[in-house]
């Protein structure tokens, strides 16, 4: 009976310890999975400064002659004269803002690729080519389908061939650019792997919503995302602040000067709804000719502004960027490329193709060093276990012997009752 007891008391124990055990392996590994299902945190890439002329300079375009960084949306025209205007505030959260925010790839295409290519991708051609067609070039289906259409026929290994190719060549254009095309280097990988999957769904590739990722960043590299792919486009990055009269001649103010220029409120204003502006002699109200960034929130705005604050324009060059337009066509318009301080690692090689590694789901080394001491803490449990049971058994059999020999050389042992102290296994 006390081995029994002693069986139940220990089996009783061994089960409250595993399960304990489990419960902590368990919330270990959930606390150090990744946030949310496909979803990761970007690299962890210094944020730079933007630099050197706008990409129209560069061009040696003027902002009335070309369609890039227009939206085609206008700000509100100057009040009527003697006419009260209410005033306008941002209706931004006054609680603090969040350390991170979390990026799709749709997101990633507004801040970097609507101002020129417009929401639907198609662009305005043939100053500004669709991202379609390039993009539907990648799928193997694609390929086959419009080659079926053409009256072309052409085996699955071919299309495979011709699709790879042309995913190569969508990868180096957002890294090194184009003619026309600025290069996009401060986007990492993971990034260019969440917008590329967009890219897909909004070109019908075949498959593409499972692709989708999203990306979780610090809002001052929201703003490092829309100033160096929207702003600079038609900003060049530092530079005098132009008076009344060149504005209304057609100057463009230098990122460098807009935090002086507008205050933080005004500024949201302008980006998001727009706002008239004073130019010419005497200075007046104008509507302006910047557009209004509609698709920008309040948020993204304030993001610019912080970051144009913490990280001020810088007008020298970095070599990173002069290495990604070296890569590509000079500009038919002359001009000297507008560099940007940027992360070198993030440049692809025009003679290699960018490999894109999925995010890392398995468990860290702690995650693993915990798993295994909790592994190695049971089995030990179980070895004490198994030897306390054999120690116990070999103990009360011996026990139970002795006794056995004492009733049967006691004359009176049965009408002591000796007996009913034995294990009915001796009693057989």
């Amino acid at each position: 009976m006390q081995f029994m007891k002693n069986s139940r008391c220990f089996a009783m124990t061994m089960a409250i310890v595993m399960s304990l055990a489990g419960r902590c392996a368990y919330a270990q590994a959930n606390h150090m999975s990744p946030p949310a299902q496909n979803a990761v945190v970007g690299k962890d890439v210094p944020v730079t400064v933007v630099a050197g002329e706008s990409w129209l300079n560069h061009l040696n375009r003027p902002f009335n002659e070309t369609s890039m960084g227009k939206t085609g949306h206008l700000g509100p025209p100057p009040p009527v004269p003697g006419e009260e205007t209410a005033g306008w505030q941002p209706g931004l959260s006054s609680s603090a803002a969040p350390q991170t925010v979390t990026l799709h790839g749709a997101d990633l295409y507004r801040l970097n690729c609507q101002g020129c290519h417009g929401e639907s991708g198609q662009g305005a051609p043939p100053e500004i080519n669709s991202v379609i067609n390039p993009v539907r070039a990648t799928s193997v289906a694609r390929v086959m389908e419009r080659m079926k259409t053409v009256g072309m026929d052409i085996s699955r290994g071919d299309a495979v061939k011709l699709a790879q190719e042309s995913n190569k060549a969508l990868l180096q254009r957002l890294h090194n650019g184009g003619q026309n095309m600025p290069p996009f280097p401060h986007l990492n990988e993971a990034e260019v792997h969440s917008l590329v999957a967009y890219l897909k769904q909004l070109a019908g590739v075949p498959g593409a919503e499972r692709e989708q990722v999203a990306v979780r960043e610090s809002p001052v590299h929201v703003g490092e995302h829309i100033v160096k792919s929207t702003c600079h486009t038609c900003h060049s990055a530092s530079g005098p602040d132009p008076s009344y009269q060149q504005v209304l001649d057609g100057a463009i103010p230098p990122l460098n000067t807009l935090t002086a220029r507008k205050s933080r409120p005004a500024f949201i204003q302008k980006v998001t709804h727009g706002a008239p502006i004073l130019m010419g002699t005497p200075p007046s109200l104008y509507r302006g000719r910047m557009p209004v960034f509609y698709y920008l929130s309040e948020e993204e705005a304030a993001d610019v502004y912080l970051y144009l604050a913490l990280y001020p324009p810088s007008e020298s060059a970095s070599l990173d960027t002069t290495i990604a337009l070296s890569q590509q066509d000079p500009p038919a318009g002359g001009g000297t490329p507008p560099p940007q301080k940027i992360l070198s690692a993030s440049l692809v090689p025009a003679n290699q193709p960018m490999e894109v590694q999925k995010p890392d789901t398995g468990p860290d080394l702690q995650t693993v060093a915990v798993l295994s001491g909790v592994g190695l803490f049971i089995v030990l449990l179980l070895a004490g276990g198994l030897g306390f049971t054999v120690h116990e058994f070999k103990r009360l059999s011996a026990k139970e012997l002795r006794l056995q020999h004492d009733c049967e050389h006691n004359t009176q042992g049965e009408d002591r009752g000796c007996y009913s102290n034995l294990s009915p296994r001796f009693l057989s």
